[in-house]
C-alpha cells in the first residue's frame, strides 16, 4: 500500500490493525471484502457521530427551554 492510501485510511480513522487487514486484502486482489471492510468502518464512525451528536441536541433543547421561560417570565 503506497503512502498515500496509509494516510488516507489514518484519517478516516482506521487503527493499524484495519489497514494492515486492508493492505493484505488489496494485494490479494480483494477489492470487495476491502469495501466491505471500509462501508463497516463507515457505519462505524456514522454511528459515533450520532452518539457525539445527542448531547448537542440536548443541549441545544435545553437552551431553547431556558429562552423560552426567560421570554415568559
Amino acid at each position: 500500500m503506497d503512502h498515500a492510501m496509509r494516510q488516507a485510511l489514518t484519517e478516516a480513522g482506521c487503527n493499524n490493525t484495519l489497514a494492515d487487514r486492508l493492505d493484505v486484502l488489496k494485494k490479494a486482489g480483494e477489492t470487495d471484502a476491502c469495501l466491505r471492510l471500509l462501508r463497516c468502518h463507515r457505519c462505524e464512525l456514522v454511528e459515533a457521530l450520532h452518539q457525539a451528536q445527542r448531547p448537542i441536541d440536548v443541549c441545544d433543547w435545553l437552551i431553547h427551554e431556558l429562552e423560552q421561560g426567560s421570554r415568559v417570565a
